[in-house]
This record gives structure tokens, C-alpha cells and sequence, in this order.
């Protein structure tokens, strides 16, 4: 299974290099609206777009704009464990982190994960059934895992390129389904 999921991974990743750049910018405007509307949460994971992937950047401006509290996970790379931080502007409150991975500043306040009603994964691929490959850490896996552990449900919203849609995604009994994916071309719901 894990040289499927790498091969997958690899091939993935050229697929997402080869998006055209100009559709970077349109993409993320167009997932604002679907994503507003897929949730009246009001406290949500996002994530602060790394190289490539779909960026939420607009969404979470709007979000914090109607009020939404808004997380952004710091990674301990020693414990390969998340831990999410409230933010209130994305200038101000994201530094450049190990890899260049955009992260939260110190001082952003810990948001325990009980309290988290949403959560917006990035991944490599998604399928119509749900299922995600990720970048191959594991981290997302760990905190669902955690916060299902603890009776914690939130709901998972996968966000990606159409692209970045496939027939299959090799999966592994760690790896979470998500209720949802949104696209630039607007939500998918597993099938």
C-alpha cells in the first residue's frame, strides 16, 4: 500500500505543478462562496496554503470578516502532532515556518479541538468517495483521529483543484473519509 500511495503522491504532484498559474488566484476566489455556504460553523481549521495547493486566503478573509473564528494548525515536527491556533488577520498573525509553511505566530492563542465545528483539509487527490491522500505525514490523520477519540465529530471539508479529482485514492484503516469536497467547479459530495 505505501508505494501505491507514493507513486500516487508523486504523480500527483506534477499533476498539481502543472495547474496553470493563472487559475491559482480564480480558483481561490470561487471556493469562498461554496465553502461559506457549506457550513454555519463557527469555529473552523483552515489551513495557510503551502507551494501549489488551493489557497484559502480569500475564504478565510471573508470568514473572519462575518465573524467566524478562524484556526490555522502549528505543527510540532518533534512530536508530528498539530496543535491549532486562533488567527484574526492573515498579515499580522501566519510567519514563515520550517519548509517555508506559512504557521501562526507565537502569542495566537491555543483553540482546543473540542471546539473545533469544521475542518478544511488540503490534499494531493481526493476521490468521489471521500477519501484523501495527503502529503504523507500523517498529521491531519492524527488530530481526526484524536478528536474522534475524545467523541469529537467535526465535519471535513476536502479542498483541491478539480484536477485534482481521481477515480481512486489507495487507502489505509488510519485514513479519514471527508464529508465533502469543494472545487473550483463547486462542491462534490462522496457518492
Amino acid at each position: 500500500m505505501r508505494t501505491t500511495k507514493q507513486s500516487q503522491r508523486e504523480l500527483l504532484r506534477v499533476t498539481r505543478e502543472k495547474i496553470n498559474p493563472a487559475l491559482h488566484s480564480t480558483a481561490a476566489q470561487s471556493i469562498t462562496n461554496p465553502i461559506m455556504e457549506a457550513t454555519s460553523a463557527s469555529t473552523i481549521l483552515a489551513y495557510a496554503a503551502f507551494g501549489t495547493e488551493l489557497s484559502l486566503d480569500p475564504f478565510i478573509t471573508a470568514a473572519l470578516d462575518t465573524g467566524k473564528r478562524i484556526a490555522i494548525p502549528a505543527i510540532d515536527w518533534t512530536r508530528k502532532s498539530m496543535v491549532a491556533h486562533q488567527i484574526t488577520n492573515l498579515d499580522t498573525d501566519l510567519i514563515l515556518g520550517r519548509y517555508d509553511i506559512r504557521v501562526p505566530r507565537a502569542g495566537c492563542p491555543v483553540v482546543e479541538p473540542a471546539q473545533i465545528d469544521v475542518i478544511l483539509l488540503p490534499g494531493l487527490a481526493f476521490d468521489r468517495a471521500g477519501n484523501r491522500l495527503g502529503r504523507g505525514a500523517g498529521f491531519y490523520d492524527r488530530y481526526i483521529t484524536a478528536l474522534k477519540d475524545e467523541g469529537h465529530n467535526p465535519t471535513l471539508i476536502g479542498v483541491c483543484y478539480h484536477a485534482q479529482i481521481v477515480d481512486s485514492v489507495p487507502t489505509e484503516p488510519h485514513d479519514h473519509r471527508v464529508d465533502r469536497v469543494i472545487t473550483e467547479l463547486g462542491p462534490l459530495d462522496p457518492v
